[in-house]
């Protein structure tokens, strides 16, 4: 090298990505199921309830579901940047968020019917 000139810089191996983006798909079909399910579960659980319902309780509900899949997008996303930049493989990181959002469905549906009834 002569001098004033750097080394070139390391390209960012996609390895890291393209796992963490490919267990991803599980994480979107984890999504989609519990959201039909949310959907299913809440409109059709309307006409048992009277007028000691709790409804704010329920809005709620839905809204911590909403974070809950927000929460776990935003931790996917964050683990395909670092994959790409380190090209580390964290594969694991989806899996752990398909599981936030199962536990997160399970919460709200708790809650949910805790309002309704």
């Amino acid at each position: 090298m002569t001098a004033g000139t750097a080394a070139p810089r390391p390209r960012p191996r996609p390895t890291g990505a393209g796992a963490v983006l490919a267990v991803g798909v599980l994480q979107m079909v984890a999504i989609v199921v519990t959201a039909v399910l949310w959907f299913f579960h809440t409109v059709f659980a309307g006409g048992a309830c009277g007028t000691t319902c709790d409804w704010v309780a329920a809005d709620a509900a839905g809204m911590l579901f909403v974070a809950v899949i927000g929460a776990s997008v935003v931790v996917t996303v964050s683990a395909v940047i670092v994959g790409w930049r380190t090209g580390r493989d964290l594969a694991w990181v989806p899996l752990v968020s398909t599981a936030l959002v199962v536990a997160g469905y399970l919460f709200a549906v708790a809650v949910f019917d805790a309002a309704v009834r």
